[in-house]
């Protein structure tokens, strides 16, 4: 071992990956992270924090992630959580939520890529994983060798079988059921025939049974129905369907009934939006630094073509921050910022990497300075709802939109 505690191993790992660059292979993101501090003789890189930021990042109030889970749990009466996660935890981090919620007991996760899913094994998350996404031959494989569940609706499911068999394992399963919302799952009126023929299948065994809800109050009490229909059906013909599943967030807030065996939130946990019968807290900021400072006069432009003329003397503020980075063109004259507790409007031609901000009779601010995006200052607040009704959108949206390498900081 040499005297930063790495051992030769590692060391030759990064000569691989650093000899890797001759073969055309560009490291990028974490790998290039990790390679530069093997390199520097660190068997890690460092943590980074709120001072080693720039561009934009995005903090995550763990705080507000634990009372939202508190928030849920005294909803559903001793219920397991399994934890909708799917689109990077809707653009606030696959790995980052799932190992602050497993920290709180939450040990079920549901995604809808099978890339996602095999990432959360890769870094030791274990309970139950659920893959809500399509699986090619390929995928099941990966799902058999992580022990990786599948939602399964179609003769598709004979690919997870076949390669189980090749593989001398069974493969998980949870039946989707379509009660009334129409995107997927086999049909309710079709699915006894569909249940007996997935519990004939030799390597594959039945987890769960589940449905996705229209989240139409009227209409919840005949999607349970019509779950519960199937899954006595099935009772009576000696098939266990394990376990029954259907509540998202909004079942969780207004709708005992649908709770079943257990619940499936996902925004109310990360708080995109409120609930009216739960204190859901926000746990996603968005923010970056003062880029440039600039004093502008009449008849000057700002942006391509000159397409913004300035009308009047004013000072303005760039920011490291574009469409790139997963920001709405419809940013500009409708959404502002915060910098030191007080809000600037949009202002110009978002870019891919520059937002222009107004900050005309402003005192003080500095390149440097931390900006709010989505987020709160004193007693300035934007929230992400706030900013997502300004630019068009709906938070998920705007959630979801946020770019996989922006930082994000736990909180």
């Amino acid at each position: 071992m040499s005297e930063m505690g790495v051992s030769d191993e590692k060391r030759r790992d990064f000569l691989k990956l650093a000899s890797s660059l001759s073969a055309g292979v560009i490291l990028s993101g974490s790998a290039a992270t990790m390679a530069r501090a093997q390199a520097s003789g660190m068997a890690e890189a460092p943590p980074q924090t709120v001072e080693d930021q720039f561009d934009p990042w995005i903090e995550l109030n763990i705080d507000n992630l634990n009372h939202n889970i508190a928030e849920v749990r005294k909803k559903i009466d001793g219920r397991p959580i399994m934890a909708v996660i799917k689109c990077n935890a809707y653009g606030h981090g696959l790995i980052e939520m799932a190992t602050s919620m497993a920290m709180e007991g939450i040990n079920h996760f549901a995604v809808v890529k099978m890339d996602e899913a095999e990432n959360l094994r890769h870094h030791k998350v274990s309970g139950m994983i659920l893959n809500l996404g399509p699986f090619s031959a390929r995928d099941a494989r990966t799902a058999i060798t992580h022990d990786i569940s599948q939602s399964v609706f179609s003769d598709a499911v004979d690919i997870l079988n076949e390669e189980a068999g090749k593989l001398g394992r069974v493969a998980k399963v949870h039946i989707e059921l379509d009660t009334g919302l129409g995107r997927v799952g086999v049909p309710y009126k079709m699915a006894d025939a569909f249940v007996e023929k997935v519990a004939a299948l030799p390597h594959i065994k039945i987890e769960g049974l589940m449905t996705a809800m229209t989240e139409d109050a009227d209409f919840n009490p005949i999607q349970i129905a019509r779950l519960n229909k199937v899954y006595e059906n099935a009772k009576a013909k000696g098939i266990d369907l394990g376990i029954r599943h259907a509540a998202s967030s909004a079942e969780v807030d207004h709708d005992p009934n649908a709770h079943l065996d257990m619940v499936r939130p996902g925004s109310a946990l990360v708080g995109l939006e409120p609930l009216p019968n739960m204190d859901i807290k926000p746990v996603l900021s968005v923010k970056t630094r003062v880029l440039y400072i600039k004093d502008m006069e009449v008849g000057e432009s700002i942006g391509y073509h000159q397409a913004y003329k300035v009308m009047k003397p004013m000072k303005i503020v760039t920011l490291p921050l574009g469409y790139s980075d997963g920001f709405s063109l419809k940013s500009v004259d409708n959404a502002n910022v915060i910098i030191a507790g007080k809000k600037y409007p949009m202002i110009a031609m978002i870019t891919a990497n520059h937002t222009i901000i107004d900050v005309t009779g402003s005192a003080g601010i500095n390149i440097g300075d931390i900006v709010t995006i989505i987020g709160r200052d004193g007693d300035a607040e934007i929230t992400n709802t706030d900013y997502s009704n300004q630019t068009g959108g709906h938070a998920y949206h705007t959630a979801n939109c946020l770019k996989p390498y922006l930082t994000r900081l736990k909180v």
